[in-house]
């Protein structure tokens, strides 16, 4: 069983950004494969926060004025790629940024232990296996989806997964199994995220989510 207190190699001394900027890899749109963590950069031209719904009714008033259902977009969104059947068209994410940190380590040390057997397989957290060449690998870490996280760790992660095209993408970085200890607790970063006006702040964010458990 994988614990955050064998992984963990950032106890907040890194953000979201830092970590990034240290440990992730470049890698061509084209290589992002479910299973992994990865961070993302997905401009849009001329971006204008009136394009966020205050609310859901909002939304629903007037879809085709909305880039989104949710009250916040990211355009540099880090986080686990799901498995989905369009994966090679788009990038479905669960952002890491819009988690509160007390949910965070829970959502990815349970995804963690799906996955150790696959994990051991690739030898993540040492000679880990090249990450081309584990594309060839039969894996099961493919091919998990939201659903099935959400029934492992008994929480609703709808509010922080967001689909992202392929085409959109201008850079993507690898946050590799050998480095994932720097995501759990790494500090709140909101370099890109944009937010409805009425949410306020980052904590506006976080207490969404939360509300979402309850229903």
């Amino acid at each position: 069983m994988i614990t955050l207190e064998q992984i963990s190699t950032n106890r907040g001394e890194r953000n979201f950004h830092q970590v990034v900027e240290e440990f992730g890899e470049s890698i061509s749109r084209n290589d992002v494969l479910p299973g992994h963590y990865y961070a993302l950069d997905v401009p849009i031209p001329n971006f204008n926060t009136q394009w966020i719904p205050n609310t859901i009714e909002e939304y629903k008033s007037n879809p085709d004025a909305y880039i989104t259902n949710r009250q916040y977009y990211n355009l540099k969104p880090v986080g686990l790629s799901f498995y989905h059947d369009r994966w090679k068209d788009n990038c479905l994410m669960l952002d890491l940024k819009v988690i509160p940190p007390a949910y965070r380590s829970k959502v990815i040390i349970t995804h963690l232990n799906l996955i150790e057997k696959n994990l051991d397989a690739i030898s993540a957290f040492s000679e880990i296996v090249n990450f081309k060449e584990r594309a060839s690998m039969n894996l099961a870490l493919y091919s998990i989806t939201p659903s099935i996280l959400e029934q492992a760790t008994g929480l609703n992660l709808k509010y922080a997964i967001s689909a992202f095209k392929m085409d959109r993408i201008s850079s993507a970085k690898l946050i590799d199994w050998n480095n994932i200890g720097e995501l759990p607790q790494a500090n709140i970063d909101t370099r890109g995220l944009a937010l409805a006006n009425r949410l306020g702040d980052i904590a506006g964010l976080f207490e969404q989510f939360e509300i979402k458990q309850l229903s």
